[in-house]
């Protein structure tokens, strides 16, 4: 059994790659629950990786690329990404770097990364982002507070 401290300070347990627990409904006390969630995809923020308004879209069967989906799931797949991205923008993320993951995680999923000022120093390298965002950044009371009402605000827009 693996075990990882949320940006909560709350321990999740899971069996093998994180995104696969979740993304399968393995763990279910991540911060702000499901955006979305289906019979083949769902919308969490991540657990891990505290940068508000941080979106992951999993798939809980198993892909590891685009090409293993169907025709008809990739179409899913692109209308939930268009929704989830009008609704960001709706909930006052102007701009959102879009991260397709097809390899380190052993599962596909699509994270959805708001541009905040201080993300422009690291480009568009979403790993040292997170990296800075799990050991620099101020993840005090008020900061929770923040995340979290971000994501009731994307909840709240995603149509």
């Amino acid at each position: 059994m693996k075990k990882i401290i949320n940006w909560l300070g709350q321990t999740m347990e899971f069996e093998g790659k994180l995104s696969s627990a979740i993304a399968k409904h393995e763990i279910t006390n991540f911060p702000g629950e499901y955006i979305y969630e289906d019979d083949l995809f769902n919308i969490s923020a991540d657990p891990e990786i505290p940068i508000k308004g941080y979106m992951v879209l999993g798939i809980s069967k198993e892909a590891f690329t685009l090409t293993d989906l169907t025709k008809e799931e990739r179409n899913r797949l692109t209308d939930l990404s268009n929704r989830l991205l009008e609704s960001m923008h709706k909930s006052g993320f102007e701009k959102v770097m879009i991260y397709q993951d097809e390899s380190s995680s052993g599962n596909l999923h699509i994270s959805f990364i708001p541009r905040h000022e201080w993300t422009y120093k690291f480009h568009a390298n979403f790993g040292q982002m997170g990296i800075y965002a799990k050991n620099e950044l101020n993840i005090n009371d008020e900061y929770k507070k923040e995340m979290l009402e971000s994501i009731q605000k994307i909840k709240e827009n995603f149509k």
